[in-house]
């Protein structure tokens, strides 16, 4: 009988209550300073890729699938879905793995999640990475839903269509484009697929301006199944949150909670889902934090400029965590 080889992780699910389960996984040296990967959406995904920004042997990993997305259970679902849980799972799964500190890696909806965790916890953080800065105000959300129009004139005229195929009737606002697609995208059938599958396919579109030649899409790289859950859970939560759970409190009033913290922020100079504006207001509300806009870059996180700024970022981020502690010692 084949043996099969020992897991270079640990992984497990988490019960957070409310009916909820989230599925965890955690790699890299033990004895090393903990970061804890925020996924975006709402609704995406961890997705390992991410700790290759990080120096391996200087971080013990942590991932994670929010509330009704990727492993965690039920999926897709809806109720006791919003920031005040997010964060108090992720408190939750910090006391279940037994790590005092750790540090924040978040990208898009995850950069929103992290800072929104910081200044609840800001004593159990170590420090931020942030990636194309989400601070999920209206005028944030009704730039993403129908102001970028103006840029992206061909993607948001298919968008609107995919949405009068599966409504009947074409949205004339965001508010409207919020209103209208409830019902479909919460009823998990063909119809409501392909509108999730256009609302991603939106976003994707809006969010590259240098991909790798030859790189295939991320749902060109799953099956058919996979993807479709993947845009369903995107689609869904994404939709769920502007319409139900955003804006949140007001997030740059509390920073000074955090501010004494070491903060990177990397964002895109041409990033059409997240525009630049919120990482410089986020900057100047957090006099230690370096900004690095990236000019040739959108909102990917893979965009050869976005990975080599995260790459400089983690390294500083990890050297002054090394001299507080060394500091404090």
């Amino acid at each position: 009988m084949e043996t099969q080889p020992p897991k270079d992780f640990d992984e497990g699910m988490l019960d957070v209550g409310d009916g909820h389960s989230i599925y965890w996984r955690a790699q890299g040296p033990r004895d090393a300073p903990v970061m804890l990967v925020v996924h975006g959406g709402p609704g995406g995904a961890m997705n390992v890729k991410w700790a290759e920004v990080l120096e391996q042997d200087k971080w013990r990993v942590v991932f994670f699938d929010q509330r009704g997305c990727g492993k965690s259970t039920p999926f897709g679902l809806l109720a006791h879905n919003g920031v005040d849980a997010l964060v108090g799972d992720m408190e939750k799964l910090r006391a279940a793995l037994n790590i005092g500190q750790w540090a924040l890696f978040g990208g898009s909806w995850g950069t929103t999640l992290s800072l929104a965790y910081g200044v609840a916890h800001p004593e159990r953080c170590l420090g931020f990475l942030l990636r194309g800065v989400f601070l999920a105000r209206r005028e944030d959300i009704d730039w993403f839903l129908w102001d970028v129009r103006r840029v992206f004139p061909e993607a948001h005229r298919a968008f609107l269509d995919a949405i009068e195929a599966a409504c009947g009737k074409r949205p004339a606002s965001a508010q409207e484009i919020l209103q209208m697609t409830e019902a479909p995208l919460a009823r998990f059938d063909e119809a409501g697929t392909r509108l999730a599958r256009a609302w991603t396919q939106y976003e994707t579109t809006l969010s590259v301006v240098n991909k790798p030649e030859n790189e295939p899409a991320e749902e060109e790289k799953r099956p058919s199944g996979e993807a479709n859950a993947a845009a369903i859970s995107m689609a869904l939560l994404e939709r769920h949150y502007m319409a139900s759970e955003l804006p949140p409190t007001p997030l740059l009033p509390l920073v000074a909670r955090i501010a004494h913290l070491p903060c990177r922020i990397v964002h895109g100079r041409f990033d059409m889902v997240c525009p630049a504006d919120q990482a410089l207001e986020l900057a100047a509300r957090w006099p230690g934090a370096e900004l690095a806009v990236v000019n040739a870059a959108g909102h990917w996180t893979f965009e050869p400029g976005n990975l080599a700024a995260l790459r400089a970022g983690a390294a500083a981020l990890a050297n002054a965590i090394g001299q507080a502690h060394g500091a404090a010692a």
